[in-house]
């Protein structure tokens, strides 16, 4: 492990455990009752009017759409928290890799922890679909973040125009 102060270890892990205390709250309080209440509200004051078929299909794509987004930004905290505690570890390329695995677990088990939760409350659904969905929406946000850092390195700095104000 990188000897990094706490706090400086502290700064990097503050993110990733706020957004699963997001989770926790969401999968506490957040029923599709709820939701579906204030989506309702939503769409009414903006004078939408859906048919109750085609808002329960709406309803029920913006919540999926809710896991795989906020299932994908826990993963990319939780890479950030790793990346920066092992720092120095090993090479860049070997670290990243220990990183996204060791990102994409932690994702894994909030997710099925999260499922596991939710079939106790008569209020919540739970399925191994949903965990399906976190998983996917980990695996493309890391993708894409990775895939951006890459191209980012590879530009050389003389390369880059300055930006003028």
């Amino acid at each position: 492990m990188k000897s990094d102060s706490s706090p400086n270890i502290l700064r990097y892990w503050a993110p990733a455990i706020l957004w699963l205390a997001v989770i926790a709250v969401e999968s506490f309080t957040l029923s599709g009752n709820v939701t579906g209440a204030w989506l309702q509200h939503v769409l009414g004051w903006v004078h939408i009017h859906l048919s109750p078929a085609a808002f329960s299909e709406f309803h029920h794509a913006l919540r999926k759409t809710g896991h795989v987004t906020g299932y994908g930004i826990l993963c990319l905290m939780l890479f950030r928290s790793w990346f920066h505690t092992l720092a120095g570890e090993t090479g860049l390329r070997s670290q990243r890799f220990r990183c996204a695995a060791l990102a994409l677990s932690s994702t894994l088990l909030t997710a099925i922890l999260d499922e596991w939760h939710q079939s106790f409350d008569p209020t919540r659904t739970s399925s191994p679909i949903d965990v399906g969905l976190d998983m996917c929406g980990a695996i493309v946000f890391l993708c894409l973040a990775l895939f951006v850092f890459r191209a980012w390195h590879r530009v050389p700095s003389e390369e880059m125009e300055p930006v003028s104000a």
